[in-house]
């Protein structure tokens, strides 16, 4: 079973809207491996976490178990690690879910809605118009994934 930081779920699931085609990254992290498997229906269970996930892994940015890549679209954060456990618990909270807790992708599909009902209050301070697109991709990826649970197991 995976192990997922919620926030990349969701960045997955904005590159499955916007069509994005996931290969190799220069950092050497698996988020191209784990978003081809949740693409292709290979993982169907994840336990999502507040802290270094699966996608970490390999990653040149994490040193010791920390990640000690900077941000640069925001002022009142500098590292990564920092901005995404804030981010990973707003989204948690608003979604009712719990770090460590194990669900069924389809129940994330299911509660997409809750992340995208609040998504400006859960990326305050980003840029507008980012934060726009990433509703639109990440509603498109969802549908698109609603429509394959649908066809395969009339799940929703």
């Amino acid at each position: 079973m995976r192990e997922l930081r919620i926030h990349h779920f969701f960045d997955i699931m904005r590159d499955y809207g916007s069509g994005k085609s996931l290969s190799e990254h220069a950092y050497g992290h698996s988020y191209h491996t784990i978003g081809n498997e949740l693409f292709e229906n290979k993982t169907s269970t994840i336990k999502i976490v507040i802290k270094n996930d699966d996608i970490c892994e390999n990653c040149k940015k994490l040193n010791q178990g920390k990640c000690i890549d900077t941000i640069h679209h925001r002022s009142d954060f500098l590292y990564k690690q920092e901005f995404n456990d804030y981010l990973d618990t707003r989204i948690m909270n608003c979604m009712g879910y719990e770090d460590g807790q194990v669900i069924e992708v389809v129940d994330i599909v299911k509660n997409a809605h809750k992340y995208l009902d609040h998504i400006f209050e859960l990326y305050d301070g980003n840029d507008i118009e980012h934060t726009e697109l990433r509703k639109q991709n990440v509603s498109i990826g969802i549908d698109k994934k609603t429509d394959e649970f649908c066809a395969k197991e009339n799940l929703l």
